[in-house]
C-alpha cells in the first residue's frame, strides 16, 4: 500500500473586540452536531501555494475575504496507521476587523465535502486547556499567540 502526504492549511482569525482585548473566530457545524468546535481551514488544491489554498478556504467557509496574514504559526502532521497517509497542516494567524459581526451563520461554498454545510460562527477568549479539536491546541498557547493571552489590556 502506497502513503501518501497531503498539504492543508488552518487559520487562527483574530479581531479586537470592543474592550480592545484580541478573540479567536471558532465555528461549530450545525449539520453535523457530533463535530466539535473547529477553525476554518482545509485541503490545498493542485497549483494552489498555501497562501492561496488559506484565503479560498476562509472565503469558502467563513464568507471573509482579503484579511491580512500576521505570520505562520507553524506545522503538524497526522498519520493514520491503518492507511499510512499523513496529513501536514501549515496553521497561520490573521486578522479582521472589529466590525465583524459577533456571531453569524455561513453555508459553505466551494466543491469539498462541507459544500453546502452550515457552520455558526463566534468570537471567543478561550483558556489554555480549551478544547479545540485535532492538533490545533498546540499553537492556542501565548507562546504562539501571545495576543490571545495578553491579560494586561
Amino acid at each position: 500500500m502506497e502513503s501518501k502526504v497531503s498539504d492543508r492549511v488552518a487559520a487562527f482569525i483574530l479581531r479586537q473586540n470592543r474592550n480592545s482585548r484580541y478573540e479567536l473566530l471558532m465555528f461549530r457545524p450545525l449539520d453535523r452536531e457530533k463535530d466539535s468546535i473547529q477553525l476554518p481551514g482545509g485541503g490545498v488544491d493542485p497549483g494552489e501555494s498555501l497562501e492561496q489554498a488559506l484565503h479560498r478556504e476562509i472565503h469558502e467557509e467563513t464568507g471573509l475575504t482579503n484579511l491580512p496574514i500576521v505570520r505562520k504559526l507553524g506545522v503538524f502532521e497526522r498519520c493514520w496507521l491503518d492507511t499510512g497517509n499523513t496529513s501536514r497542516r501549515h496553521c497561520f494567524l490573521l486578522k479582521t476587523v472589529s466590525e465583524t459581526p459577533d456571531e453569524w451563520v455561513h453555508v459553505v461554498h466551494g466543491n469539498g465535502s462541507d459544500a453546502g454545510l452550515r457552520f455558526f460562527y463566534f468570537w471567543h477568549r478561550p483558556s489554555l486547556n480549551f478544547p479545540l479539536s485535532h492538533s490545533w491546541r498546540y499553537f492556542l498557547s501565548p507562546r504562539y499567540i501571545p495576543e490571545l493571552f495578553d491579560t494586561e489590556r
